[in-house]
């Protein structure tokens, strides 16, 4: 009897870790077994959902995080970006304030995942935009409109923070935050850049992309202490910058062309002579 014990539990264990390595491996052979008309035994299933498979509603840490951000984000305007707000986030949820300490870098955590979402959203619109010209829905803009709009677009996700925005701007400046500020604004230029119709891969790439992040923070920094109504002297001053660097452009256009005029004309008249 002991014999038979002992080679019942260890054909159970070898059935167990056959059934463990995935989730979707475990998806897989349950259905498998049920279209070939074989039972699968209650003790095997008990065992995967013990052991913690994923289903259908699992849920990743990184998933969670995200959804307690997210949650956080109403209570910004109250509590400043700080722990209090995660806090408040994760209790919407029904979790304890203690899940706070899920994030080791506590605000910062939060203003960055805020700039994703903002950045994510401003790429999908214009990705639909894009699409719409390329089915003939829609005209195509001229550079310095789809900038201006663009960027005026990204602001405006500021507004509903906008009291409390120079505190996130000072938690993004602090070392462990510079990093991702950094990629997060590159991301985003790069994006802009591309709907826009970029596609230069020469010194141009830089420059183009080092004056868009110069006009976006400039602006940025006018935002958070502009008082006039729906912030016109902000958009006024990004109307200004924006024809700047256009002028600038068409002004070195100019150059060059004259200076490939004024080569050309030289070698002619030398095969002249």
């Amino acid at each position: 009897k002991r014999v038979f014990h002992r080679a019942a539990l260890l054909r159970l264990q070898d059935e167990s870790k056959q059934e463990q390595p995935s989730s979707s491996s475990y998806h897989q052979h349950y259905q498998a077994s049920s279209s070939s008309g074989q039972e699968t035994s209650q003790t095997n299933i008990s065992y995967a959902d013990q052991s913690g498979e994923q289903g259908e509603d699992y849920e990743t840490e990184e998933q969670l995080q995200g959804r307690i951000l997210a949650a956080a984000l109403e209570f910004v305007p109250q509590h400043g970006w700080t722990v209090d707000a995660i806090a408040e986030g994760a209790q919407t949820l029904g979790l304890s304030a203690a899940a706070a300490g899920m994030f080791s870098n506590g605000a910062g955590d939060l203003v960055l995942h805020f700039i994703s979402q903002c950045n994510s959203r401003l790429s999908e619109s214009m990705a639909e935009q894009h699409k719409q010209i390329q089915l003939g829905q829609a005209e195509p803009k001229k550079t310095d409109e789809f900038l201006r709009e663009a960027v005026e677009a990204r602001l405006r996700m500021l507004i509903p923070y906008i009291e409390n925005w120079p505190q996130a701007m000072s938690i993004l400046l602090l070392p462990q935050n510079i990093p991702d500020s950094l990629k997060h604004l590159s991301t985003l230029v790069d994006d802009i850049w591309y709907y826009a119709g970029d596609r230069s891969t020469d010194l141009n790439w830089y420059t183009r992309r080092a004056t868009l992040t110069g006009i976006y923070n400039t602006t940025e920094l006018v935002m958070v202490q502009d008082s006039s109504p729906d912030f016109q002297d902000t958009w006024a001053f990004l109307d200004n910058r924006i024809r700047d660097v256009m002028n600038m452009a068409n002004t070195a256009k100019q150059v060059q062309s004259t200076g490939e005029a004024v080569v050309q004309g030289i070698m002619g008249a030398a095969i002249t002579v």
